[in-house]
């Protein structure tokens, strides 16, 4: 009798530590979850699920749709897939065109104190909007006319 009540004490403890040092999500379902707050334009929600890289695509995003009210679009990941490695994970996934064809995307995530965070988004960069330094107006490249006819 002694000995079920200790093993029952012992499953009991187990499955309350495993509930305690629960991971949170895999890699997968933080990509989804981080999608659709993209896709519901819940950028904050979204951010808490970024790293400071991610964040400067999740800003662009909503300086992108501020005041917009069109209706949200829920974005379908296909063969949605991950491989962690150390403390990166690479997903690769398919997301559904404007013709209905699938394309291929990824996302890279990072571990941060125990929780993936989407790091970073492929063809994502953050570009200048003016690269010209002053008195740079005037240059000329080597296919360029004075005299071009237009």
């Amino acid at each position: 009798m002694r000995s079920v009540i200790f093993f029952c004490a012992v499953a009991i403890f187990l499955s309350l530590a495993n509930c305690r040092f629960d991971k949170g999500p895999a890699p997968d379902e933080v990509v989804r979850l981080w999608q659709d707050y993209i896709d519901r334009n819940q950028f904050d929600s979204a951010r808490q699920h970024s790293t400071e890289l991610a964040r400067s695509y999740v800003d662009f995003l909503d300086a992108l749709t501020q005041g917009d009210t069109s209706e949200t679009y829920q974005t379908q990941l296909y063969d949605l897939g991950y491989e962690i490695r150390g403390d990166s994970a690479i997903c690769h996934f398919l997301i559904e065109g404007e013709m209905g064809e699938r394309i291929p995307d990824t996302l890279i995530l990072y571990k941060v104190k125990g929780r993936w965070l989407v790091h970073r988004v492929e063809g994502f960069s953050v570009i200048p909007v003016d690269t010209l330094q002053p008195g740079d107006e005037n240059i000329l490249f080597p296919v360029d006319s004075l005299e071009a006819e237009y």
